[in-house]
């Protein structure tokens, strides 16, 4: 590992350059008459992500990668949330699409750390090559142009426009190329264990989990690199 000359940074984008507003949504529901607050949604996110970690880790342990991941993840979100509000059963699937919708607008994903912008622009005064690989809905470059981010990368990949999603190691190739780097000269930086820490391995890159909300506790089984903000990332590549 010492000899690696790190040459590109690729980032996930939800939950790692952008978040959602969900004290909006917490509120929004709060006021239909299920109190709801930040924390149950940041409890979904955890329970989320270990279903998804439970399904999708023995299939890449098997040689076998999916195309799509992310409607696994959204499903236990979703369900856990509304079990969590105290939604009558009744009600319960109605209220999971109408929250499903509000995360699928991506006018939501529009919270962006302060200390984001200026981390980049460093990142890329040094040198570094910046991309983004996203599961996404099309829109993810969109939004990044709106909250000014967008023209700090070179390529921005989206899932549903090249037509894979991470893990699979085909994204990362695609961001490989686009970069005109080795997986030996990247380091990915995304919020998902099984997904973004897991799809790296598997093609190749270092991998940096970025647990902004205090998903992964201590005790948690992930064995890579953690950071809460982003800037601890330039430790990490200054020792790579």
């Amino acid at each position: 590992m010492g000899t690696r000359q790190v040459r590109a940074v690729f980032f996930d984008a939800g939950n790692t350059l952008i978040f959602p507003r969900v004290e909006e949504l917490a509120q929004e529901l709060t006021a239909q008459g299920y109190p709801a607050t930040v924390e149950d949604f940041h409890a979904s996110e955890r329970a989320g992500k270990e279903k998804l970690a439970a399904w999708l880790e023995p299939q890449m342990a098997g040689g076998e990668i999916p195309r799509r991941v992310d409607i696994v993840y959204w499903m236990e979100y979703l369900r856990v949330l509304v079990e969590r509000i105290g939604v009558p059963e009744a009600e319960r699937e109605a209220l999971m699409r109408r929250v499903g919708e509000r995360f699928s607008d991506i006018l939501l994903w529009s919270r962006v750390f302060p200390e984001t912008p200026a981390f980049l622009d460093s990142l890329r005064a040094q040198g570094y090559s910046l991309g983004v690989i996203s599961n996404s809905n099309g829109m993810i470059e969109r939004q990044l142009e709106r909250v000014d981010l967008a023209r700090r990368f070179e390529f921005i990949l989206d899932s549903h426009v090249v037509g894979v999603e991470k893990p699979h190691p085909e994204i990362f190739e695609l961001a490989l190329a686009r970069a005109g780097v080795t997986a030996a000269e990247a380091v990915f930086v995304g919020d998902s264990y099984a997904v973004d820490i897991g799809g790296a391995r598997i093609s190749g890159l270092h991998g940096v989990l970025f647990d902004a909300t205090g998903v992964y506790h201590a005790g948690s089984a992930v064995d890579c690199t953690i950071i809460t903000s982003l800037p601890e990332l330039q430790d990490i590549l200054d020792r790579l």
